[in-house]
């Protein structure tokens, strides 16, 4: 995948939810170059996408009267058309494996609640620091290496990945540019990798390969113990061409790492300066937790 740098440096920018400027650059040129977007096909491309989600008898469960149009609202259709490239089918196979997630992840999708994930938010496991790299992507920073089993479950861990996700697939810029990972694995052995199941490998490889309305763009995997090679084999069947060659191996050479994602964001286990830092992230997750809590409900109602 092309690399096209749209900023000259990591810049700070708080979480925002509200629509942009569609001729704010270089978030046009973003759009247009990274996602497909033509603004002059747009429109049609939204119909040909309605109609198909109306007509798609596997997504016809989910659309109950009482919902109203709410499933039908602008934005919403825009995201998944933008997780899809706005290649109409690809964003309704992106829909259906979201819908699906309930019957597929169930136990990761019932914890998927802000306020009841306390025991995740205080071990700063995970994070998205409110800055952007040179790509315009959201940068999302996960230290399984640090998760300990005995004090919190893999689902709780999984569900607090599900609920960042939920939160930066909102932001319009999020939607254009993708998402770059960071995963920290220093400190990763047995005691972790024994606690993953097929289940969470699945929901894992799932988010980076079209399962969720988001582009997972980069991934940087960071001291990586040959042990990892275990788990990186039980995700190979499940991972497509594209997420293989987005995927860099660092060990513990943060050279490379640094030139994409600086040190003053990551923590001293990555060449770092810094503690993690969640506060803001969660913050917003827990003030939002209602819409959480309806997601997971209607999830998992049609789980069986």
């Amino acid at each position: 995948m092309s690399q096209k740098k749209y900023f000259d440096a990591v810049f700070k920018d708080e979480f925002n939810f509200d629509p942009i400027d569609e001729e704010l650059e270089p978030w046009s040129t973003i759009a247009r170059e990274v996602i497909n977007e033509d603004k002059e096909e747009r429109e049609e491309k939204i119909s040909e996408f309605l109609k198909a989600y109306r007509e798609d008898e596997f997504i016809a469960k989910w659309r109950v009267p009482e919902d109203g149009d709410r499933w039908e609202k602008r934005e919403r259709l825009i995201k998944f058309l933008r997780a899809g490239a706005w290649d109409v089918e690809a964003a309704m196979q992106v829909l259906r494996n979201y819908l699906d997630s309930g019957k597929l992840y169930t136990s990761i999708v019932k914890l998927s609640i802000p306020k009841e994930l306390d025991a995740v938010w205080s071990r700063k496991l995970n994070t998205v620091p409110e800055y952007r790299d040179v790509y315009g992507r959201r940068l999302y920073i996960y230290r399984p290496g640090s998760w300990n089993p005995d004090e919190v479950s893999v689902d709780q861990l999984f569900a607090s990945a599900y609920t960042m996700f939920e939160l930066i697939a909102e932001e319009v810029k999020t939607q254009l540019a993708g998402v770059t990972c960071v995963v920290d694995m220093y400190g990763f052995g047995f005691k972790q990798l024994r606690n993953i199941g097929l289940e969470q490998v699945k929901c894992m490889t799932g988010f980076m390969a079209g399962s969720f309305p988001i582009w997972v763009r980069r991934i940087h995997i960071v001291n990586n113990p040959r042990l990892f090679g275990v788990l990186h084999n039980m995700m190979k069947p499940f991972l497509d061409d594209r997420v293989k060659d987005n995927m860099i191996f660092h060990g513990s050479d943060y050279t490379e790492l640094h030139k994409e994602v600086p040190a003053f964001l990551l923590p001293p286990t990555m060449g770092g300066q810094q503690p993690v830092n969640n506060d803001k992230c969660v913050q917003l997750m827990k003030e939002r937790n209602d819409i959480y809590v309806e997601i997971m409900q209607k999830s998992l109602a049609h789980s069986v």
